[in-house]
């Protein structure tokens, strides 16, 4: 794997983002004093290559709409002989019904003791739902997909809040109105 450089005016440039997704060029380059056509010809470029993507957070705890008040980790470990790229390429190949996608928040795949595991988040209106919705929707198809006896253990966590997401944004502390207090600090902010 090849690391990208990143320049200066683009750290900047990736800095301003972070605190504040919805910012324009215009003001990125008031704000730095990066030529607004630098900005904009940086951006496209960091958009192209895949170094900055955008996406918006839905905030369906608690303190958000109040859909999913329950929230637990599964950290899913699979037999020997099933690898990390069996479970992408077949897991790809089948869309996720919207049933799964309404209830998994993240999902990850990685390894543990010579085992490839998937650590996935699901969340539900109340805690005793989640097993459920693991028991009859997810591992059944995980079950279809890579065998019948593919799943070797479960290991479950209990989470109440994100602290802290990306690096950069930690909910309780950090963000307002959708992006970084304006007080944060820059030197608080990683890009690298």
């Amino acid at each position: 794997m090849n690391i990208v450089e990143i320049d200066q005016q683009e750290k900047v440039i990736i800095r301003e983002l972070i605190k504040n997704p919805k910012i324009s060029d215009n003001q990125i380059s008031k704000n730095t004093k990066v030529p607004v056509k630098t900005v904009n010809r940086k951006r496209k470029i960091l958009e192209k290559r895949g170094i900055i993507n955008y996406f918006t957070c839905l905030n369906n705890g608690i303190d958000g709409t109040g859909r999913f008040t329950a929230k637990q980790q599964y950290i899913i470990t699979f037999k020997y002989g099933i690898t990390r790229s069996s479970i992408i390429e077949k897991i790809g190949k089948e869309m996720p019904r919207l049933i799964e996608l309404k209830h998994i928040a993240d999902c990850s795949v990685g390894d543990k003791d010579g085992h490839a595991i998937i650590a996935m988040t699901i969340e539900s209106r109340v805690e005793s739902d989640i097993i459920e919705v693991f028991n009859a929707e997810i591992l059944p198809k995980l079950k279809r997909l890579l065998g019948e006896d593919a799943v070797i253990k479960t290991d479950v966590l209990t989470f109440n809040s994100h602290f802290i997401i990306m690096h950069n944004y930690m909910p309780l502390i950090n963000m307002r109105n959708g992006k970084i207090k304006e007080e944060w600090s820059d030197d608080l902010v990683f890009v690298d």
